[in-house]
């Protein structure tokens, strides 16, 4: 009954005002998200003694490449189950001298029916080998988005210093991608074309449906 009594005047102030608290929610969404990365470079340089570093010359233990030293650095990678992407290394394992900066390509490929936003977390075993680990470049220093069926090249470059303990000959690098968030907006014609009409979503909650819908495909 109030809605048959309002004016359009009324009507329209009252669209305005949603549509104020909308796009406040977006931006304070958008901000969160934003946040996120520098929260995580943080995280990292705390929790594991990872700090990017653009300039791998910089690490003052190094005096150079200790050619008589070989320490073998493992990869292992893994998926968040609401995540349909895949994830590998080039190499499961590779020998480097300390001091010696070492290249490693993962690719991840989505395998989604929608884009989606993930982010990965990084860790290192043993513990006390994170503070000799430099990272200058890392697709786990940013947010990732891949396109439905896109297929990406991350290159990691990294460096272990010579201070490394000599009992330590094996250091894991571990990565789990993270579901951050799906891209309705961005995807949204390749997700109808995608999920045809025999395809619904099972909840009505919107990443856990898509997700759903990911894995059935």
């Amino acid at each position: 009954m109030n809605s048959e009594r309002e004016s359009p005047t009324e009507r329209r102030t009252r669209n305005l005002r949603t549509l104020r608290w909308g796009l406040l929610a977006a931006a304070l969404a958008f901000g969160f998200g934003f946040a996120l990365v520098p929260f995580y470079d943080v995280m990292c340089e705390k929790i594991f003694g990872i700090k990017p570093d653009l300039n791998p010359a910089a690490a003052t233990s190094c005096t150079g490449v200790d050619l008589n030293r070989l320490v073998t650095v493992e990869f292992e990678t893994s998926i968040s189950a609401d995540l349909p992407w895949t994830l590998d290394s080039e190499k499961k394992t590779v020998q480097v001298h300390p001091c010696e900066p070492s290249k490693v390509v993962f690719t991840a490929s989505n395998r989604g029916v929608i884009g989606m936003t993930g982010q990965a977390i990084f860790n290192i075993a043993p513990g006390r080998a994170s503070a000799h680990l430099t990272k200058t470049e890392c697709f786990c220093f940013t947010e990732q988005h891949l396109a439905v069926n896109e297929t990406r090249d991350m290159p990691v470059r990294f460096m272990l210093d010579d201070q490394l303990p000599k009992d330590v000959n094996t250091v894991t690098f571990r990565y789990v991608f993270n579901l951050l968030r799906v891209d309705l907006a961005a995807d949204s014609v390749a997700y109808h074309a995608a999920t045809g009409p025999e395809l619904t979503l099972k909840s009505t909650d919107p990443i856990q449906g898509i997700a759903h819908v990911a894995h059935v495909r």
